[in-house]
């Protein structure tokens, strides 16, 4: 999609870093305008879905120049060899995983988030205190 909709959504090929048989995996990236601060990620091999993470919009954009992130989710670039990547590593607790991409895909796709809600602009799209308001008891 073109992202003129207020969604941007982008499959990539990924590669499953650490696995003893190369594994040919899909990344299928969502970003929607009206959560601005959240990228989904699915998982697709062999046909079937295998995992769903939902992580900061912000950890990709930065990661794409610099490791960033804590926990469940790190992102960083990896420059060496002949084609550059980004590195994402996903951890539940109990299992984890580390895929890669292009890193020029991961750029457009950066470009393309950034177009649709430019860093700093996301409160125009989301209203954080009108949620939090409806979370809390009045």
């Amino acid at each position: 999609m073109d992202g003129t909709d207020g969604i941007e959504h982008q499959v990539l090929p990924l590669r499953l870093e650490a696995s003893p048989a190369p594994l040919p995996l899909l990344g299928a990236f969502t970003y929607r305008c009206e959560r601005p601060y959240e990228l989904a990620l699915d998982f697709r091999g062999a046909g079937i879905h295998v995992a769903h993470w939902v992580f900061s919009r912000d950890l990709l954009l930065d990661g794409e120049t610099c490791a960033t992130g804590e926990g469940d989710v790190q992102v960083w670039p990896h420059w060496q060899g002949r084609e550059p990547r980004v590195f994402l590593a996903f951890t539940n607790g109990e299992q984890s995983c580390v895929v890669s991409a292009r890193a020029k895909d991961v750029r457009a796709l950066c470009r393309r988030l950034v177009a649709l809600v430019p860093r700093g602009e996301e409160q125009r799209h989301y209203d954080l205190d009108a949620e939090l308001s409806s979370l809390l008891p009045h």
